[in-house]
């Protein structure tokens, strides 16, 4: 979002800050035939949220039937605010950053998106990195007019953008595609037949050359047989954010949400997994355990003995919970040992369990606890669990930081991208319902992979689509409204919410 600042109205493309997410998270984690995640190929959407269900009352099975939600409520502005903010502000860059003062390295407050709506102040303020000047805008914060601010003295016309808001009310805030090919072009406008046989032909001589390493997007950089129209190429498994569809000489293509073209064959649409977490009453429903590996169950043959044999016909379904009373051990392993005596392997078993409260997070505080060794999330409301579900973390040890960490930035959506080596390269526009507490290091939605309850990212916490929506607006503080992404801490907003990591 920094280089609209000097960029004027909407861009065609989109640079957002890049945390560390691999590659193999946007592969299976337990692979099909085709090398697809059964739970993204055969996933349903989820079915909308009713707007008047509480979103902490556990519903019939014990999952929400509501999300919190993720603003503060809209304003009313006194009558000195009025008098200090009287002007009305469009935003019509794609991402705009709203700073802490009127400098272009001012620490970040927030990101706003096309057609957000501001209350500004009647003066220009000039500072460094902006030759068109600063308005400052309520609640707090400057933006700088080059990277796109309508200002006027009624409410401006929305009429000229062409950007679709997000839906806030779902698991997935945007329409996700997947790249199916390799070398995909994505144009900076509707390509002709021509353009479209010159880019294809260039990225086929690319990955002849080169195997599946990016193509660089500097055009100074490409080969020169790359027309110019094409923005860039994205190999399969790459991740984009669709805004619409158009037609040119009867070939079907998709904008995207940063402006580019692709055509429509070359993508697949994501909707990504529908599992969800639990809504819990209090401490008296944990432990709860979650099966993470379909396994058979197993009985003690004799009774009490170290034979085990499996119990034909017997496998709980992956992700869902089963009464387990105890761990035992039995010769050097430990089971998990239900009522019945029926056992399963602890491996093959996630346990969401109570924890106390880490010192410097209030009796009233929100916070969040993620278990590296369980694959489990509960979060809190000062001494009380209130939510907990599966997750995936980081594949090896050391990649999601053990400490009592505070989120340090809340995004609608961010991308997500890293290209270093051709193994480990990807790209995924948008990631939802982001909550960066570590450095590049987030709480996330994973709409790409459902292996949720096994390890698999390269430090992040993956959690399906509608946990993530959830646990967005059950952190602090909420954005203001209006507001893309904010920053914890920063000028008039409270400190982030705790994000415990255990092992």
């Amino acid at each position: 979002a920094g280089l609209y600042e000097l960029g004027g109205r909407t861009p065609a493309v989109a640079t957002e800050p890049v945390p560390d997410e691999p590659a193999d998270e946007v592969a299976a984690a337990e692979p099909a035939a085709s090398g697809e995640p059964a739970e993204i190929v055969a996933a349903e959407p989820v079915a909308p949220i009713p707007d008047a269900a509480d979103p902490y009352a556990p519903g019939p099975d014990g999952t929400y039937s509501a999300f919190p939600p993720i603003h503060d409520p809209p304003a009313v502005l006194d009558a000195a605010a009025e008098a200090k903010y009287p002007k009305h502000g469009l935003v019509t860059g794609q991402a705009v950053l709203v700073r802490e003062r009127t400098e272009k390295d001012g620490r970040i407050l927030g990101i706003l998106r096309a057609g957000a709506r501001v209350r500004a102040d009647a003066a220009l303020s000039f500072g460094g990195g902006c030759t068109k000047g600063w308005h400052g805008i309520y609640p707090a914060g400057w933006i700088c007019l080059n990277a796109g601010l309508e200002i006027s003295d009624t409410p401006p016309d929305d009429g000229a953008i062409n950007i679709p808001k997000p839906n806030l009310d779902q698991p997935m805030p945007y329409e996700f595609w997947r790249v199916s090919h390799d070398g995909t072009p994505f144009f900076h406008r509707l390509p002709s037949f021509s353009e479209a046989d010159a880019a294809d032909a260039a990225a086929k001589l690319w990955i002849a050359a080169n195997g599946r390493a990016p193509m660089p997007t500097n055009p100074a950089e490409r080969p020169p047989e790359v027309p110019a129209v094409v923005k860039e190429y994205l190999n399969a498994g790459y991740y984009v954010t669709v805004a619409g569809e158009a037609m040119k000489s009867e070939r079907k293509f998709l904008r995207t949400l940063r402006g580019v073209f692709a055509r429509k064959y070359q993508l697949e649409q994501r909707e990504g997994s529908s599992f969800t977490g639990i809504v819990l009453k209090g401490e008296e429903d944990l432990p709860i355990h979650w099966v993470v590996r379909e396994t058979a169950m197993l009985r003690r043959s004799p009774e009490g003995g170290d034979l085990l044999n499996k119990i034909e016909g017997k496998v709980p379904e992956r992700r869902s919970r089963y009464p387990f009373k105890r761990k035992v051990t039995i010769g050097t392993t430990q089971y998990y040992e239900d009522a019945e005596g029926l056992l399963m392997p602890a491996y093959a078993v996630g346990q969401s369990y109570k924890l106390r409260r880490p010192p410097g997070v209030g009796p009233e505080e929100r916070w969040v606890h993620v278990d590296l060794s369980e694959q489990v999330l509960v979060a809190y409301q000062g001494d009380k669990p209130v939510f907990t579900t599966l997750v995936s973390t980081g594949k090896e040890p050391g990649m999601t930081p053990i400490g009592v960490h505070r989120l340090q930035s809340k995004h609608v959506a961010t991308s997500m991208r890293d290209q270093p080596i051709e193994e480990d390269a990807y790209s995924i526009e948008d990631v939802p319902w982001t909550q960066y507490f570590h450095n590049s290091v987030a709480l996330h939605g994973a709409f790409w992979h459902g292996g949720f309850g096994l390890v698999r990212s390269h430090g992040c916490v993956n959690l399906s689509p509608g946990d993530a929506r959830w646990l967005f607006g059950f952190t602090e503080p909420h954005l203001p409204a209006g507001w893309h992404a904010m920053s914890p801490g920063a000028g008039t907003f409270g400190r982030g919410s705790a994000v415990v990591i255990t092992e």
